[in-house]
């Protein structure tokens, strides 16, 4: 069984953690294909910055100002996910990724079954 829960509003408080492996789905990619991204820093509230995501020549194109992403990320028993517009897209002097910061971010617990009797 999983739980969700929504964090959102004044005084909520997530930092997406520096070298989180993202699985983003991009607006205009419908091709099921796994997309893959690292977060490489951020300011709190402000903006979430990602290495380019791959594969490289699928998703360029799609790497607009306005551009909708869906993020998801594990860390230990959680996922979670948020959407963000893309805020810009740099070439020079690295690929990178600028997001909006979420104002709200799901996150879900995840139950393994560890098989293990209770008596």
């Amino acid at each position: 069984m999983t739980e969700d829960k929504t964090a959102a509003g004044p005084g909520f408080v997530h930092s997406v953690p520096t070298g989180a492996s993202l699985t983003l789905k991009i607006e205009g990619i419908d091709i099921p294909l796994r997309i893959q991204s690292q977060v490489v820093g951020m300011i709190q509230d402000e903006y979430i910055l990602i290495t380019h995501p791959t594969p490289f020549a699928t998703t360029k194109p799609k790497l607009f100002e306005g551009n909708r992403i869906i993020a998801q990320y594990q860390d230990k028993d959680f996922v979670y996910v948020f959407g963000v517009k893309i805020l810009a897209f740099l070439v020079k002097p690295i690929r990178i990724v600028v997001l909006e910061y979420p104002d709200k971010i799901l996150t879900r617990r995840i139950k393994t079954e560890t098989g293990t009797a209770e008596g």
